[in-house]
């Protein structure tokens, strides 16, 4: 029954209101264990706004990036002992549907101490058209890997890392009453490596995180950016 609310949630998600790309991901590599078993995640993060440069009525002069503060959440059921599926939402930016095998070390309700590693792989997209004066229908599409680690102290404290690469699609029609840039379609492709460290507390069903981590993007048209990350999420877990 969880597994079926939990897929007709994703299926509601809106739209994303910009083009924008996640900072912190929040991930360790412990799954919930057992079948059906959850946790909902609430975070504070940075994000990446990214704006197509249009100043010059062309689509080849690339983005302008802007790092910004976005609430956002995640919500993980498992499926078996070692398996989760979750949903990953960044605010106004699109949601990511994926799972999560967890090849070593005991999982979260076992609350076994020691050595723990996972891999995820994560997907989502969708439509959306911006308001205002100057009009922009787009798609926005995303897929996510990650290579994850952790080495539980104790039932109370985790220190985990993971490596991610991620990979987003641009795609978009300009509509404008200005005839330089009306109709034009920016398309561009950002691709994101990212390595996050963070230490997770827990006491009993509830735990907090606190994460940073390096990101460098590299976007069709554009010179690379890279900068740090941080951010903090509360969770619990049933």
């Amino acid at each position: 029954m969880k597994l079926v609310l939990f897929l007709f949630i994703f299926l509601q998600v809106g739209c994303a209101t910009k083009y924008i790309l996640p900072g912190n991901r929040f991930m360790t590599p412990e799954s919930q264990g057992g079948a059906f078993q959850s946790q909902f995640e609430f975070q504070q993060t940075a994000a990446n706004q990214l704006t197509a440069d249009v100043s010059q009525a062309s689509v080849t002069d690339g983005v302008n990036y802007q790092v910004i503060r976005r609430s956002g959440f995640s919500l993980a059921t498992s499926l078996l002992d070692q398996i989760d599926l979750f949903w990953a939402h960044t605010g106004t930016a699109n949601s990511l549907l994926g799972a999560k095998f967890q090849f070593l070390g005991a999982s979260r309700t076992a609350k076994g101490t020691g050595h723990k590693m996972a891999v995820s792989a994560a997907f989502g997209g969708n439509q959306h058209e911006t308001d205002g004066t100057d009009k922009v229908e787009f798609e926005l599409s995303g897929q996510e890997f990650q290579l994850l680690y952790g080495y539980r102290f104790s039932e109370l404290l985790m220190t985990y890392a993971n490596l991610s690469y991620a990979r987003y699609s641009f795609l978009g029609s300009v509509s404008s009453s200005d005839p330089q840039i009306n109709g034009l379609k920016p398309e561009y492709e950002s691709k994101l490596l990212s390595l996050y460290g963070g230490f997770e507390m827990s006491i009993s069903s509830f735990f907090a995180k606190l994460e940073s981590g390096y990101q460098r993007i590299k976007t069709t048209y554009t010179k690379d950016e890279a900068h740090f990350v941080l951010g903090y999420s509360l969770g619990v877990s049933w």
